[in-house]
C-alpha cells in the first residue's frame, strides 16, 4: 500500500467514524469535534458529505501539492530541535528565513506544521510537560538560595501592618534565617539581611542563588545580568558567587519557596505584632526551637545537627561596614526622588549636592519622604503601575516667606496705598490658592515697566473691577516697552517663585479693549 493509500484509508475510516457518532450515537457536532481533535466546521462540512462526495474530495486534497511543500525540511527540522515550537513562531522563522517567502494565513501555516507533527511523530511539548530528574544533594558549604516573603500580622488595636522578610537557606543541611523589616526590600536593606544571616551561619556559602529580582538587578539583558549599583559593589567585596535562575522557574530555587511558606504558615500565622524588633527577636527563637530544630520532611535529618557538618566548609565570615550606612535616596537636581519605577516631587530646595538623601516608607498606599532628622518633608498617593511623575504644585512655591509678608512688600512698590489694598483684597478673595503667583506677576510688571506706569495700570484695574494679576499684566505690557535707561531698578523678594514667574506669558487680547478703558478713565 502507497503512502497515498494509507492516507486516503485513513481518512475513509475517520469519516465512517463521524457518520457513526452523529447518525448512530446521535452525538452532537461539538461532541464529536472534541471527541475526533477536528474543528467542528470539519466535521460539519463532512456530515454534509455522502460517501462518493467525500472520497472525491478526499482524493483531490491528498493529491493537491500544498503550497508550504517547498519548506518541509526547514520546518522538520526546527521541530525537531525544538518541539514546543508553535506555528506561530515557525511562520515568524519561515518570513526571517525565506525574503520570498509566499503570503499566507496564519492558519495555512498551523495546518500544515500540525500534519508534519503527525506525519513524524513530533507532539508538541508544553512547558509543563517538562521532565524532571531527582538531584543528588550538594556538598556541605557549596550553595545557599535566597528568597523574599511577605505577609500581613495583626496589631493590638486590631488594625494589620504588612512585614516583608528575606530568606536564605544553606542547600545542604536546610539550616535558614529570616529577618523582617516593616518596608519592601531594597538592595541596601538586602545587603543588610545577608550580612546577619552570615553572622547567624557563621560563615558564607561559595555560591547564592536568586531569582531576577529588581532588588539585585536592574537589566537581565539575555542572560548578561547587570546588578544594580549597590548590590554589584558588595558582591565585589565578598567571596562568594551569584547564580540568577531564569524566570518562572521554581525548580531552581524550590527549597528556599518552601522555607517562605513554611515561615507563612507556621511561624507567622494568627502571631500578633508588636514591633519590629520584638518579631525579629521571636523569629531568631522561633528558628532555634522550631525552624532548625525540627527534624525536615526531605532529609529526615535535624538541620541544626546537619549545619554543625556543614559549618566547617562555609567561607569564613567577616563583617564589612554597615549597610544602613548606605541607606536612603537620592534626591536629583531636579528636586526629586526616584522610588519603585515612579518618579516623586520634593519641596523646592531640598537638593543640596550629591550626596543629599531622603529616607522612604509607605503607609495606607502613600509614600512618605523624611529628611536625614525624620522630618515629614513631602507625602503622595502611589499611583498604580510604572512611570508615572508625581508632583505636589506647592513643591514648586518657595514658603519661607508668608503671603502676608509678600502683600506687604508688593504694598511698598506703589504710590496710591489705597488703591493697591483694595486690589490685593479682591485678589485675595477670588485667587485664594494662587496668591502667590498673582503676587510674584505684579512683581514682574513693576520691576520691568517702573512703579509711574504701574500705577497708572492699578487706577485702570480698579476702577473697572479688573481684579487679577493677568488682566494687570496685559494692561501694562499693552503700553510702550519701557527703555532701558529709564527702567528703574527695582530688586523684588529672592525667592524663587519670582525667579520662575518672570517668563510666565498669559493669553493676549486685544490692544483696542485696553484704549477703550483708557478713554473711560
Amino acid at each position: 500500500m502507497t503512502e497515498k493509500d494509507h492516507k486516503a484509508l485513513s481518512r475513509l475510516i475517520m469519516y465512517d467514524k463521524i457518520k457513526h457518532y452523529h447518525d448512530v450515537e446521535h452525538r452532537s457536532i461539538r461532541w464529536i469535534a472534541r471527541k475526533t481533535n477536528l474543528n467542528f466546521r470539519t466535521i460539519k462540512k463532512y456530515l454534509e458529505m455522502d460517501q462518493k462526495e467525500f472520497e472525491g474530495y478526499s482524493d483531490h486534497v491528498i493529491n493537491r501539492p500544498h503550497i508550504l511543500e517547498p519548506y518541509k525540511d526547514f520546518i522538520i527540522g526546527k521541530l525537531s530541535l525544538y518541539q514546543e515550537t508553535p506555528a506561530a513562531q515557525m511562520h515568524d522563522w519561515l518570513k526571517e528565513n525565506y525574503p520570498n517567502f509566499p503570503k499566507v494565513a496564519p492558519k495555512t501555516v498551523y495546518n500544515y506544521v500540525t500534519k508534519i507533527r503527525q506525519e513524524y511523530n513530533l507532539p508538541k511539548i508544553s512547558e509543563n510537560e517538562r521532565q524532571y530528574a531527582a538531584l543528588p544533594e550538594t556538598a556541605p558549604g557549596e550553595y545557599a538560595q535566597v528568597d523574599f516573603g511577605q505577609t500581613k500580622l495583626r496589631k493590638s488595636d486590631g488594625t494589620r501592618i504588612k512585614v516583608y522578610f528575606i530568606a536564605i537557606l544553606l542547600c545542604y543541611s536546610r539550616y535558614k534565617f529570616i529577618w523582617f523589616q516593616d518596608k519592601p526590600f531594597t538592595s541596601e536593606s538586602a545587603v543588610t539581611g545577608h550580612e546577619k544571616a552570615f553572622d547567624f551561619f557563621h560563615g558564607m556559602p561559595k555560591k547564592l542563588i536568586y531569582d531576577q529580582d529588581a532588588v539585585f538587578l536592574y537589566d537581565e539583558n539575555i542572560g548578561d545580568y547587570r546588578m544594580t549599583q549597590v548590590f554589584d559593589s558588595y558582591v565585589k567585596s565578598r567571596p562568594f558567587r551569584v547564580i540568577f535562575c531564569r524566570p518562572a522557574d521554581p525548580e531552581s530555587k524550590g527549597k528556599v519557596e518552601n522555607v517562605v511558606k513554611y515561615v507563612k504558615r507556621n511561624f507567622l500565622l494568627n502571631r500578633p505584632y508588636s514591633t519590629l524588633d520584638n518579631l525579629n527577636e521571636e523569629a531568631v527563637a522561633w528558628l532555634n526551637r522550631t525552624g532548625n530544630a525540627m527534624v525536615h520532611n526531605t532529609t529526615c535529618k535535624v538541620p541544626y545537627d546537619q549545619w554543625c557538618i556543614e559549618a566547617k566548609d562555609l567561607l569564613p565570615y567577616i563583617p564589612v561596614l554597615a549597610p544602613e550606612a548606605r541607606n536612603g535616596h537620592k534626591v536629583l537636581k531636579t528636586n526629586c526622588v526616584k522610588y519603585r519605577g515612579n518618579t516623586y516631587s520634593l519641596p523646592l530646595g531640598t537638593y543640596r549636592g550629591e550626596d543629599t538623601r531622603v529616607y522612604l516608607s509607605e503607609e495606607n498606599g502613600a509614600l512618605l519622604i523624611r529628611d536625614v532628622d525624620d522630618n515629614l518633608i513631602a507625602k503622595h498617593l502611589i499611583p498604580a503601575g510604572r512611570g508615572q511623575v508625581v508632583i505636589n504644585n506647592n513643591h514648586n512655591r518657595d514658603t519661607s516667606v508668608s503671603i502676608a509678608e509678600k502683600c506687604d512688600y508688593v504694598k511698598s512698590l506703589f504710590s496710591n496705598q489705597e488703591a493697591i489694598a483694595v486690589f490685593l483684597v479682591h485678589v485675595r478673595e477670588r485667587y485664594p490658592r494662587y496668591m502667590r503667583d498673582q503676587l510674584a506677576v505684579l512683581i514682574t510688571c513693576i520691576t520691568k515697566y517702573g512703579q509711574k506706569r504701574a500705577d497708572e495700570v492699578l487706577t485702570v484695574c480698579v476702577q473697572n473691577k479688573l481684579y487679577s494679576a493677568v488682566d494687570f499684566k496685559e494692561i501694562i505690557s499693552s503700553g510702550p516697552a519701557p527703555r532701558m535707561d529709564d527702567a528703574p531698578v527695582i530688586k523684588p523678594l529672592g525667592d524663587a517663585t519670582a525667579q520662575l514667574m518672570v517668563h510666565v506669558e498669559p493669553n493676549k487680547s486685544d490692544i483696542e479693549v485696553y484704549d477703550e478703558l483708557f478713554k473711560r478713565s
